[in-house]
């Protein structure tokens, strides 16, 4: 981690900013840790001696340089004094995990003499320096450390060359589409109110303005108060001649002149942080390495190859920019002309980048420079991803909402407080453990106390036994002793008899002997005598056994009488058997409180198991006490886990915002527009492994460098045969004033048109199967923008009853002059400006609109002005009656590339006798227009006008239509097709039936 330490020479000043006071009390009702007042906070920073962690964002054109500064518990933004005297502190939040892993990056450690503080400008002691340069070198000198430990290369001359041209880009183009706000006239006003008549010295967000003039302020647009520039607000609704401004900071009724002025303040935003992104390049800060080589020098790496497959099938060209985008080391260029599928590719290729890369190195950014781009990606990507939408709700689709950060923070909020309160419900359940866990205490020394008095009475009952049974217990030993003494001489006898026996035997068999016989037979006699005599007496032993026997089992009766009836023996039985059974009721009783202190943990502790039954009271009493310990040992858990829960549910309540950071660590794929990727503070110090730009062809090369510097590597999918970041007709008029043509030729170009012209082939994809338009329609687009390159891979079977042909043209060049006229000649076409309109192709584009509503298709109407899109649907809304549809459904090129539409219309809107068609000749939109119909293309003009246009290239074009037309389209007349219309949709009234026959309306 490169960590500088700076000590500086002189202390540092700090000033309270507007409205800080406020952010203090509102922010310290739901973060812990922040100071009470402004004081506080340079008494926390002087207690950290060792230095304080700083990051520094630089200047840039008209971003102020500001300080981040880092105490334990909370971070400060300073910004530098005009006068360079001192720091304004601006804002103030609680630290969060993306500070700790910021400065886990780097940072400066800075170490001034001590931190002052003064409550206004004027106060800063003469002579305070802010020191800015000495921290800004220091902050250069770490990045370079930085890349030296990333081993990035220098920025190359032509690198910085592109870079400055880049910053002159960006503050020419500030300067161009802010003149308008920066020179309007202030809206005066002659009173104002608090939201709800409130009026007081306690500062309010919103007030309302009752102006004086005709003109009004735009809604959405930033103001201030005349002459104060700490008063920024936006404006909200707008009631008659009263405007509510809401402001960023509350402002006190005092602070607001009585009667003043609001005036139109220009946003920044999106400059600022394309200068971010410029900076972050020039100090090779940017995650992507190989980003400035790849679009100043077209020098990229090679991609490795992958066998990856995706989860739907894709087509060849597909698969291809699929397999590369995953394995893409710096850049890759997707082109992908209308209906080739760009948006399948793109959810192929974050979904798998998302699930195959490491948990927190593997985040995807999709992003792109309409809301509705990165909407239509993110509503396509499988359930399974874990997806956050940053942006302002009022410009995110609905189906898209729901991912939405502060959407997904709100209902993570009451999910938690839902569980909060259950777990808070169980823990007050689970109170009951701790008084039950005493009373199993109780109740095991119970057991123990009883099993003593058990032990006891055993020892008395055996005493008594012994003492009742004695006499008969000394006959019964003496009987014994005279069985055992039986018993020892009928062994020896038997053993003796078996000795004579076998000594008989053998004098018998050897008494026939011829000399010794009679000898032999002599003593075999003897033997049988001594064998008789001893067997006489062993039948003697054997008839005592019986009289022993007897007197044995009587001398036993007599025992087991006296130990039965002896009243010493009943009376220590008694009270053995009633210890015994104070024994079991206690141990049961034991049992029963475990098994309620037991089922009271199971409400926050499932697993708790209950306790088995023991056959053995002592070791049920051993089971017992071991469980007790247990209980013990929960009881300090559970009161701590009572308090976070009590904690937590407080703490969410206050601040669903402290859930965000969690949220966005465990997202695998984010959406934001490329200036929201680094506009939220949320995503401030997230990691990207991947950026997918979708519409890159309209985006151009200072916004594509915003989300591109924060990825580690990025792919390009767009058409740049499509709409150019800016029209020609305004980069036209602003290279009067710009008269630089590296800037114009940068203005007109995308970042995407850039890299498609110099990167090498390895790193462009061509899609080239489209599946959305008839091949009546995909032909003519291919052959007019796309070299003939764009096969049609779509069965069509053409049903429309009003044409013959999925491409049809709707010509008013027959009719009278006054009739298919353009109107409003003279306006300009301009930003912003309504230019002109045409009343005969806006009735007959409301009455084919009409027709295909009727049929239930969906349709769009698209025409080239402001002026046609209002004629349009005035002649729209009372046919269909539905206002707001009419509304939703007419509009211009720009609100709808991007779409598909069953059925499009596309008015022509220009007729003029000199064949004017102004910003027509962007030829781009055109295309644009015509790609949008997945069934139907419907184009309404003046041939006639068209086709003798001013401008060469449009002629052209048209010429090709025309031809087209006439071999695979349908080309009417507007009589015809108005005659046809007759049937199925109303007469207009007088105005149409006049147009028809020639008439003026």
């Amino acid at each position: 981690m490169p960590v500088t330490t700076i000590t500086l020479r002189a202390p540092l000043v700090l000033v309270p900013g507007f409205g800080l006071d406020e952010q203090l009390r509102s922010k310290a009702e739901s973060s812990a840790g922040l100071p009470p007042d402004a004081a506080q906070i340079v008494h926390d920073l002087n207690q950290l001696e060792a230095g304080v962690a700083v990051s520094v964002n630089p200047a840039g054109g008209k971003y102020k340089p500001s300080l981040l500064v880092h105490t334990r518990a909370y971070r400060i933004r300073l910004e530098a004094t005009n006068r360079g005297t001192g720091y304004l502190v601006k804002h103030i939040d609680p630290l969060r995990l993306t500070d700790h892993a910021r400065l886990a990056r780097s940072c400066l450690v800075v170490r001034p003499p001590v931190w002052h503080m003064v409550f206004e400008l004027r106060a800063v002691p003469t002579g305070s320096d802010a020191q800015w340069q000495v921290l800004e070198q220091a902050w250069q000198r770490l990045g370079q450390a930085r890349a030296d430990l990333l081993e990035v290369q220098s920025t190359g001359d032509a690198q910085s060359d592109f870079l400055d041209s880049v910053d002159r880009l960006i503050d020419a183009t500030e300067e161009i589409t802010t003149r308008e706000a920066r020179q309007a006239a202030p809206f005066p006003y002659q009173s104002f109110t608090a939201t709800g008549g409130k009026r007081g010295r306690a500062p309010q967000s919103v007030y309302e303005f009752e102006l004086i003039g005709p003109e009004l302020p735009p809604s959405g647009a930033f103001v201030r108060i005349q002459g104060d520039t700490e008063t920024r607000g936006k404006v909200g609704r707008a009631t008659g001649r009263c405007v509510t401004v809401r402001f960023d900071q509350p402002a006190s009724w005092d602070r607001l002149p009585t009667r003043g002025a609001l005036e139109l303040i220009p946003s920044n935003v999106i400059f600022n942080k394309q200068r971010q992104a410029v900076a972050s390049l020039r100090a090779r800060d940017s995650k992507n390495t190989g980003l400035l080589p790849a679009v100043v020098e077209h020098q990229v790496r090679p991609i490795p190859a992958t066998g990856a497959q995706p989860h739907q099938e894709l087509d060849p060209e597909q698969l291809q920019a699929f397999r590369k985008a995953l394995t893409t080391e710096d850049l890759l260029v997707v082109l992908g002309p209308p209906g080739t599928g760009k948006t399948r590719t793109i959810t192929e290729i974050a979904h798998t980048a998302a699930t195959t890369s490491a948990a927190d190195s593997g985040r995807v950014l999709v992003t792109s420079h309409t809301n509705r781009a990165v909407d239509n990606v993110l509503a396509r990507l499988p359930q399974d991803l874990v997806v956050i939408r940053v942006g302002d709700e009022s410009k995110v689709h609905a189906d898209v909402k729901p991912l939405l950060l502060e959407e997904q923070s709100e209902s993570l909020s009451e999910e938690i407080q839902h569980a909060m309160a259950q777990r808070t419900q169980a823990y007050q359940e689970a109170a009951a453990v701790e008084p039950w866990t005493a009373e199993l205490a109780t109740r095991v020394q119970q057991v123990d106390s009883h099993a003593e008095e058990a032990r006891t009475a055993d020892l008395r009952l055996r005493a008594a036994i012994r003492a009742a049974a004695a006499p008969a217990q000394e006959h019964l030993a003496a009987l014994r002793l005279e069985e055992q003494q039986r018993r020892s001489i009928l062994e020896d006898r038997t053993e003796r008899a078996e000795r004579l026996r076998a000594k008989a035997h053998s004098e018998r068999q050897r008494s026939n002997a011829l000399f010794t016989g009679r000898l032999h037979r002599t003593r075999a006699r003897r033997r049988e005598e001594e064998l008789a005599t001893e067997t006489a007496e062993i039948e003697k032993l054997n008839a005592l056994a019986a009289g022993i026997l007897r007197r044995t089992e009587a001398a036993s009766a007599e025992a087991e009488r006296a130990t039965r009836e002896d009243p010493a023996v009943i009376a220590a039985r008694t009270t053995l058997q009633t210890a015994e059974g104070h024994v079991a009721k206690s141990v049961q009783s034991a049992y029963e409180a475990a098994d309620t202190a037991v089922h009271a943990l199971r409400s926050v502790v499932p697993g708790a198991a209950l306790p088995a039954r023991m056959l053995d009271p002592a070791d049920g009493a051993t089971a017992l006490r071991a469980l007790h310990g247990q209980l013990k040992d929960w009881l300090p858990v559970l009161s701590r886990r009572q308090e976070l829960t009590q904690q937590w549910r407080a703490a969410i309540g206050q601040d669903p915002g402290q859930l965000v950071p969690e949220l966005v660590r465990y997202a695998q794929v984010v959406g934001a527009t490329c200036i929201g990727a680094a506009s939220r503070a949320e995503l401030a110090g997230v990691d990207f492994d991947l950026g997918i730009v979708d519409e890159a062809g309209q985006i151009g090369i200072a916004d594509t460098l915003v989300p591109l510097a924060r990825v580690r590597r990025g792919v390009l999918v767009g058409d740049d045969r499509q709409l150019p970041p800016f029209r020609d007709a305004d980069v036209d008029e602003w290279a009067q004033d710009i008269g630089d043509p590296e800037l114009i030729r940068l203005m007109s170009q995308s970042a995407l048109e850039r890299l498609r012209a110099g990167l090498p082939s390895s790193h462009v994809v061509q899609l080239t199967r489209q599946r959305r338009m008839p091949a009546e329609i995909a032909d003519f687009i291919s052959a007019a923008f796309y070299r003939g390159e764009l096969l049609t891979e779509k069965d069509h079977s053409h049903r429309d009853p009003l044409f013959a042909s999925p491409m049809a043209f709707v010509d008013t060049a027959a009719l009278p002059d006054r009739v298919r006229r353009e109107s409003g000649r003279g306006r300009t076409e301009g930003r912003s400006r309504k230019g002109p309109f045409n009343p005969c192709e806006a009735r007959l584009l409301a009455r084919l609109a009409t027709f295909y509503h009727r049929r239930g298709a969906e349709w769009m109407v698209i025409v080239p002005y402001l002026a046609q899109r209002l004629e349009v649907v005035r002649y729209l809304t009372p046919l269909i009656g539905d206002s707001q549809l009419a509304d939703a459904s007419v509009g211009s090129v720009d609100s709808y590339q991007g779409g598909e539409r069953d059925v499009v219309l596309y008015g022509f809107t220009r007729s003029n006798p000199e064949g004017r068609i102004g910003f027509l000749k962007e030829l781009r939109r055109a295309n644009v227009a015509f790609t949008r119909a997945k069934s139907q293309l419907v184009l309404t003009g003046d041939l006639s006008t068209l086709m003798h246009a001013d401008d060469p290239g449009f002629r052209t074009l048209i010429g090709d239509l025309h031809q087209h037309l006439l071999e695979r389209g349908d080309l009417r007349d507007y009589r015809e097709v108005m005659a046809a219309l007759d049937e199925t949709v109303p007469d207009l009234g007088d105005a149409a039936r006049l147009a028809r026959e020639g008439g003026r309306p």
